[in-house]
């Protein structure tokens, strides 16, 4: 009985230090060694297993009371909306305040504008004690509001009631923005930076002086938003850099216009778009990069429009500002992957074609007598590293700009051979040196010069060019050869295997073109050549001559087992018997009538002979 009770005594003093244990705040467990046991009999020889030292479970927090999971409409409306139009309401006041004061005469100016300076500065202050009470959005809007009774009262000293000068007006206008956003950065307030930020770009134009100075306006802008756009990108304030970046670009375009039409505004532009490339380099904000830039290249393309006054020294400024842009953009595509975005990649492929269009707007002595200088500096500047590198993107842009060197140095038809050569040399930079993005760049140029060579090639053929011998004719057979030998070598050498589901079947396309070049080719000349002598003539050439080109493709396309090949045969084939039974029967006479229907017999008679034989042949 007495070996019974010393157990439960020892059970007991567990249990109370497990007690102590729990109600202990945050008390580190200490090993508690059990109270010595009694000498035991040898009848009882049961032991008491001790418990494991417990640990307390960390308590879980609640979310607290102003969080958005537990807001309801009433809390926001009480928390943010009546702030809202408290500090709207007190602004309206003050400002029908000094509208009243002025139109009455009660009080003198130099005492309004202190009072509404005075009020603000104490609101601020008052403001600034509630947000290190813990009160964060109502003490921010208290700054925000003394800040702009500042801003009205330094406005109407400045302003209407000339108390002082408007320079002086915007420069202490400035300086209250100055403030407001140091406090912004001591709080990491982004709407304080935000309500700063516009209050210094509205000080210009609220005090605007009576003789406007383009060139200080553009000084004013470039330290305010330049500035902001720095502290915002400091502070991860998106918002904020966005604003800087817009009211940067558009109040230059709105109030120093002029200013900009030279080598000092093209700077100005190109200061704030090299700033942007750097800062959204590191920060993912696609609006302001996009933005930046586009800013950049319309009020560039506007200014560089204007005439630039000056000696061609100024001209070759403002363009070194544009080239610094298209440098910088250049090099960042080197470090990175151009195409790891749809933004990037927009601005990768666009970024040398404006240079070169803005190039021309800007008409620099010396390259408009050579046009083709630039886009042949370009071409190996995007060329070089994507041949060294074996980058895609880079080859294919560089091939890109070699195209475009071609076209505007040449005329149409020399440019339809010279793309067909381009296209050549890719597709063998792929196969046989290994260098991606040449299969790609090699199709490109095919569609691109059959484009080419029935549009603006053939617009401007001379009308009294040989015909099957002149410029055009030999582009045509040059495509031809072209584009057949590319089709037939398209599937042999190296081959990416990124760019494989754009270029698998790269080959058929490329004998799709030749064929389609073939075809509207040979058409073309035909009537080129009898229509000048007889227009029945004419008709019954280009009759005979489809059915001719039909029963090639069928033939073609038992020999490869192609019935895509032979579906475009019958395709032609009954194109060109539409033709002789609609138009051919009603404009043909005589032995032209008899001949056109004799060769749509016979074609029509030999590919049914083919098909019925094929038949038989696959039955037996």
């Amino acid at each position: 009985m007495s070996d019974e009770l010393a157990r439960l005594e020892r059970r007991v003093a567990v249990l109370e230090e497990m007690l102590r244990r729990l109600l202990a705040a945050g008390a580190a467990p200490e090993h508690v060694a059990p109270p010595p046991e009694p000498r035991r009999s040898p009848v009882s020889e049961l032991r008491v297993q001790e418990p494991s030292p417990y640990t307390r479970p960390s308590p879980r927090r609640s979310p607290p009371s102003g969080s958005p999971s537990t807001q309801d409409l009433e809390q926001w409306f009480g928390q943010r909306g009546l702030l809202f139009v408290g500090v709207l309401a007190l602004l309206t006041a003050a400002g029908f305040f000094l509208k009243y004061a002025i139109d009455r005469g009660w009080i003198p100016p130099a005492l309004r504008a202190a009072l509404a300076i005075t009020a603000g500065v104490g609101v601020a202050t008052w403001g600034e004690r509630r947000l290190r009470a813990g009160l964060r959005g109502y003490g921010a809007a208290m700054i925000g509001a003394g800040g702009g009774l500042a801003y009205l009262g330094l406005w109407a000293a400045a302003g209407p009631y000339g108390l002082i000068e408007r320079r002086i007006g915007v420069l202490l206008l400035a300086a209250c923005t100055v403030v407001v956003i140091l406090l912004a950065l001591r709080h990491e307030i982004e709407g304080l930076a935000l309500w700063a930020l516009a209050g210094a770009y509205l000080a210009p134009i609220l005090l605007a002086p009576a003789v406007p100075n383009p060139e200080a306006f553009l000084g004013y802008l470039e330290v305010i938003g330049l500035g902001a756009g720095l502290l915002a990108y400091s502070m991860a304030w998106r918002r904020a850099y966005d604003l800087a970046l817009a009211g940067y670009f558009l109040l230059a375009a709105a109030g120093a216009s002029r200013a900009l039409a030279s080598a000092l505004g093209c700077w100005f532009l190109a200061a704030g778009a090299l700033l942007t490339l750097q800062v959204t380099r590191r920060r993912a904000w696609p609006e302001a990069r996009i933005g930046a830039l586009v800013l950049t290249w319309i009020l560039a393309a506007v200014a560089l429009a204007t005439p630039l006054g000056g000696s061609e020294t100024r001209r070759w400024l403002a363009l070194a500002a544009l080239f610094a842009v298209a440098g910088l953009l250049w090099w960042q595509g080197l470090a990175e992957d151009p195409l790891r975005s749809p933004t990037e990649a927009l601005l990768f492929v666009a970024n040398p074609f404006v240079l070169v269009a803005l190039t021309g707007i800007g008409d620099p002595p010396g390259l408009a007598r050579v046009p083709s200088v630039l886009p042949a500096l370009l071409a190996v500047a995007y060329g070089a590293p994507g041949w060294a590198r074996r980058t895609a993107p880079h080859f294919v842009l560089g091939v890109a700009l070699a195209a475009y060197t071609v076209a505007v140095q040449w005329p149409p038809a020399t440019v339809v051979l010279g793309w067909t050569a381009l296209c050549l040399l890719a597709l063998v930079a792929e196969r046989e040196a290994g260098r991606p993005g040449g299969r790609l760049a090699a199709l490109g140029l095919a569609v691109l010069a059959f484009g080419g060579l029935f549009s603006v090639a053939l617009w401007s053929r001379p009308s009294d060019s040989p015909t099957f011998a002149d410029a055009w004719a030999l582009a045509l057979y040059g495509y031809v050869i072209g584009t057949a030998a590319a089709a037939a070598r398209w599937g042999s050498g190296w081959a990416d295997p990124r760019l494989a589901r754009w270029t698998a079947r790269g080959g058929e396309l490329a004998w799709v073109l030749c064929g389609a070049a073939v075809f509207v080719g040979g058409s073309v000349e035909l009537q080129r050549y009898f229509g000048p002598r007889s227009p029945l003539a004419s008709d019954l050439a280009l009759s005979v001559f489809w059915l001719l080109y039909a029963g090639a493709l069928v033939r073609l396309g038992f020999q490869r087992d192609r019935k895509d090949v032979r579906s475009a045969g019958l395709a032609v084939a009954a194109a060109a018997g539409l033709k002789i039974v609609v138009y051919d029967l009603s404009t043909l006479e005589a032995l032209y009538r008899i001949a056109s229907f004799f060769a749509l017999a016979l074609i029509a008679l030999a590919l049914a002979y083919t098909y019925n034989r094929r038949a038989a042949s696959s039955r037996s």
